[in-house]
């Protein structure tokens, strides 16, 4: 079983692939600044779930948890983003967001394997250097 977790809607079990294609293609910032103002996809039979929002115009910012691993793009300048999680500022290094396209695949990957996926490079949220307020 495959659960989506949104920011204002009910657990919805087992998502279509047009509910995620839209999710993922359609859905603006606007989305993500509702209610707790991110979402997840959990996965029946694997501990991590993947944490994710987006925001304009750096795009999703995908993360593992419980681990905090976040994904790491080493060809961006390091700025730091806040984004309101549950009405407190989260701070988000800009080299950890995917475009469409990618997160995407990430999350495709993550439902169809149960696995997290392993062609994107991982790593440990305070390990980047940003000003995580920390």
């Amino acid at each position: 079983m495959i659960i989506y977790n949104g920011p204002v809607e009910d657990p919805i079990e087992n998502p279509s692939e047009k509910f995620i294609i839209d999710l993922i293609f359609d859905k603006d910032e606007s989305y993500w600044k509702q209610g707790s103002g991110d979402s997840c996809f959990e996965v029946e039979g694997c501990e991590e779930r993947l944490i994710l929002f987006y925001d304009e115009p750096y795009g999703f910012f995908i993360m593992r948890h419980p681990d905090y691993l976040v994904t790491l793009n080493k060809n961006v300048e390091i700025e730091t983003v806040e984004h309101l999680v549950g009405g407190e500022p989260m701070k988000i290094p800009t080299c950890s967001y995917v475009d469409r396209e990618m997160a995407y695949r990430i999350i495709k990957e993550f439902i169809t394997t149960k696995s997290v996926p392993k062609f994107i490079e991982w790593i440990d949220l305070y390990n980047i250097d940003f000003d995580h307020g920390f």
